[in-house]
């Protein structure tokens, strides 16, 4: 049952309750563990693998952002776009891992792989802190913290059905890494941090509200440690704050309403949270007003935005259903809602709004919301359905045969409906695995040839980080995130004018192209350095060494770099 509701009958998390998070961290991190290791063990001859094993495009930004501060940099010079701008403090959890791989004198991948293992022990323990919060009975909050784990929702049906598609959309379950905390697990140490920070935040500052017994000081201490999580969870991912901004003051609405009076001491305290942060994002909103490069990336990322309404109840549509038999059976009990239950059913209720808001980067909302959902979906298995189940007349007779009884069968079911919703993170794990570990299988992007990467590091080597780079988008993508150089194309959000420059690239390859064109493109872009590989020449038959006053300065097989005359 809820906290509040339960905290005089039920006893808090004994120090034996913690073996189950233990445990959980212990198989996460051989999970996740094991495809990276097969990823360093198997690559073919002549690739090599890049420490990823999803979404690349995304993950050679913050290996960008490590790079700069393993450069000594705390601000973010955008390097996936070739104009000029003034840098900015943005990524800065990963310019701090850049400086923390300098000091240790380890490489970056070290330090990528070991945030990723940091980060993750945080998510779990943290995760099952707040579930504890909310569910006392041992076995409701097992079952709650396993499926806000390993739950998942239906995508793998649309596999299943030959429409992966569905909607002109792709399942939220293998889209939407911030949906699932297990597909988080797979991917960024920046999301796990922040959906910790999150929770924290949530939890400090509900024990502000709440809290008999404590005088007005410590509450505001309270609210000003959630604050702190919020100012540190806004450097990790400064979208959230949308979401806990609608949180909690739908919360202090909802508690208004109730009680029938403005509550003074509660909106401050929700103030004092929210106030802690506020001059990150005023630094923000100056640099997104004086910035206008910042403001070309921020204007692109429509590929962010929430798919069509009917995926979201495919993904959370199992949990949604018994989560809502227990407020239908509030109800017709005439039953009053808990603080607990009306906290998280707000915040579900907060994310249904934000992720149609005219706002971009909608789907990042749901980020931490199978949390809420999991400990929802608990209640409504434990509290309703399971007691109505043990009515009926052939769960009876089946608990009435030896070694049966009802809480037996009760805990059975509640193992199969778990199983039932880890489908879709099983085959998300079992894809990844395969395709680190088996040659034939392992994405180009994801085993690069070991020609790119000497190419890099000779571009990091000998040449300045204010040279440009011009070669394909994939090429760009990687160049900047390993050897530092800014680049003409690179990643779909943050090379400013995007669809423009893809287009001038593939046009400048094609032979019809005059070369007047080619030479004025290359000035505009104040190209320093053309790299011309198998990437490049996929896109034409047009050969750079044809084109006058290009030198070439590096050559390794069938990759060449030429230097640019200066004009």
């Amino acid at each position: 049952m809820q906290a509040d509701q339960t905290a005089k009958s039920e006893p808090r998390p004994r120090p034996r309750n913690w073996l189950l998070p233990l445990a959980v961290t212990l198989v996460m991190l051989l999970l996740l563990t094991l495809p990276y290791w097969l990823g360093y063990a198997t690559a073919r001859p002549g690739t090599f693998f890049t420490g990823i094993l999803m979404n690349p495009e995304d993950a050679q930004t913050y290996f960008a952002k490590m790079l700069q501060g393993y450069d000594g940099q705390w601000r973010y010079r955008i390097v996936f776009t070739a104009e000029p701008h003034d840098p900015i403090f943005l990524g800065g959890f990963y310019l701090a891992l850049g400086h923390l791989a300098r000091l240790l004198g380890v490489s970056l991948p070290v330090v990528w792989h070991g945030a990723q293992a940091v980060g993750l022990v945080a998510l779990l323990w943290t995760t099952y802190g707040f579930v504890a919060h909310f569910v006392r009975p041992p076995r409701a909050r097992t079952a709650a913290y396993l499926l806000a784990i390993f739950g998942s929702g239906l995508g793998w049906l649309l596999f299943l059905s030959g429409t992966p598609y569905w909607l002109d959309s792709f399942p939220v379950d293998f889209k939407m890494p911030e949906a699932r905390l297990f597909f988080t697990a797979l991917t960024f140490p920046h999301i796990m941090f922040s959906t910790a920070l999150l929770l924290a935040g949530f939890w400090l500052l509900l024990q502000a509200l709440h809290a008999p017994g404590r005088g007005t000081g410590q509450r505001f201490l309270l609210a000003g440690l959630a604050g702190l999580a919020n100012l540190v969870m806004s450097i990790l991912h400064p979208l959230l704050i949308y979401l806990v901004v609608a949180v909690v003051s739908l919360y202090w609405l909802g508690l208004a309403l109730r009680a029938r009076r403005i509550l003074w001491l509660e909106g401050f305290l929700v103030a004092t949270s929210l106030a802690v942060p506020a001059l990150v994002y005023l630094y923000y909103a100056y640099e997104l007003a004086t910035n206008a490069v910042l403001r070309g990336w921020d204007s692109q990322r429509e590929s962010t935005q929430s798919p069509p309404w009917p995926h979201y109840l495919v993904a959370y549509g199992p949990l949604l259903l018994p989560a809502l038999l227990l407020p239908w059976q509030r109800w017709r009990q005439r039953v009053r809602w808990s603080n607990g239950e009306l906290f998280l059913w707000l915040w579900v209720m907060a994310v249904a709004l934000l992720v149609y808001a005219p706002l971009n980067s909608q789907r990042r909302f749901v980020q931490g919301v199978p949390v809420p959902l999991s400990i929802l979906a608990a209640w409504g298995l434990q509290q309703v359905v399971w007691p109505w189940l043990s009515t009926r007349p052939g769960f009876q007779r089946l608990a009435a045969r030896p070694r049966y009884s009802p809480a037996g069968l009760a805990r059975f079911l509640t193992v199969v409906f778990l199983l039932f919703m880890a489908l879709s993170n099983a085959y998300l794990w079992a894809s990844i695995t395969a395709s680190a570990a088996i040659p034939a299988l392992q994405p180009d992007l994801l085993f690069r040839p070991l020609a790119e990467q000497q190419a890099a590091n000779w571009l990091r080597q000998h040449t300045g980080r204010e040279d440009v780079i011009f070669g394909e988008y994939e090429t760009g993508n990687y160049v900047a995130a390993q050897a530092g150089n800014r680049v003409v194309i690179g990643h779909w959000a943050e090379t400013v004018n995007f669809a423009q420059k893809e287009a001038d690239v593939a046009r400048f390859y094609q032979p019809a192209t005059d070369d007047a064109w080619r030479r004025a493109f290359l000035q505009a872009q104040g190209v320093r350095y053309l790299w011309y590989g198998p990437r490049e020449q996929a896109l034409g038959s047009f050969d750079p060494a044809t084109l006058p006053g290009l030198q070439p300065v590096y050559q390794a097989g069938d990759l060449t770099i030429y230097a640019v005359p200066a004009r």
